[in-house]
């Protein structure tokens, strides 16, 4: 798997979850403990008869490490860590961190065209590496872009139209049928944050079991 250099800053991302995610979750709430004291434990944590100066440089870099490991998927000592390591797997399963992925329009910044956060009964709010989020943002913007343009101009088509009540006037079934077939092509920065703790949450069973 790519290692996706460490940057500053993170973004709050809430995740719409399918029922009994939580549940898996808290299953691995032992793991993660004992990730984190592993993570206590390890030699670049000992500042003990350092100077001021050097303890602090060794922190630093023991962070930056540390942030590393979790996006490489070695080091699970929290959620955030578990869904940092799903979501740059997800990105390089997708092949989005090879290409070059221009900014996301600021029209793009709130609800996504398409997005359905009906059928999630649960949800999780996790700080995430700024970086990652705006790379998967992008992948999603230019993986859906023509589904997301010919989607505007069906709500332009369809002003008073619900989606979810085909039969509502200004929705026939026709025009029901074309935004279900175009929502089908769009991936949503929602359906890649649920992939993200999807694949964190394999990714530490399977670490945690062996």
């Amino acid at each position: 798997m790519e290692n996706f250099p460490a940057t500053e800053g993170s973004v709050k991302v809430t995740v719409y979850l399918a029922t009994g995610t939580l549940n898996d979750l808290s299953g691995l709430a032992a793991y993660l403990a004992a990730e984190l004291n592993r993570a206590k434990a390890h030699s670049m944590a000992d500042t003990r008869g350092l100077d001021r100066r050097t303890a602090a440089a060794r922190r630093a870099r023991w962070e930056l490490q540390k942030e590393q490991l979790r996006r490489a998927g070695q080091l699970f000592d929290s959620r955030r860590a578990l869904v940092t390591a799903g979501l740059a797997q997800v990105i390089t399963d997708r092949g989005w961190d090879q290409q070059h992925l221009p900014t996301v329009p600021g029209q793009f910044r709130g609800r996504w065209v398409g997005s359905v956060n009906i059928g999630f009964s649960e949800q999780i709010s996790v700080d995430l590496p700024a970086d990652l989020v705006k790379r998967a943002r992008a992948g999603c913007y230019h993986y859906s872009r023509l589904a997301t343009d010919a989607l505007h101009k069906w709500h332009e088509r369809n002003p008073r139209a619900t989606p979810t009540r085909p039969n509502r006037p200004g929705c026939d079934p026709e025009e029901y049928a074309e935004y279900t077939r175009l929502t089908d092509l769009v991936v949503t920065p929602g359906a890649i944050w649920r992939d993200a703790v999807k694949t964190g949450i394999t990714m530490a069973q399977e670490l945690s079991s062996t």
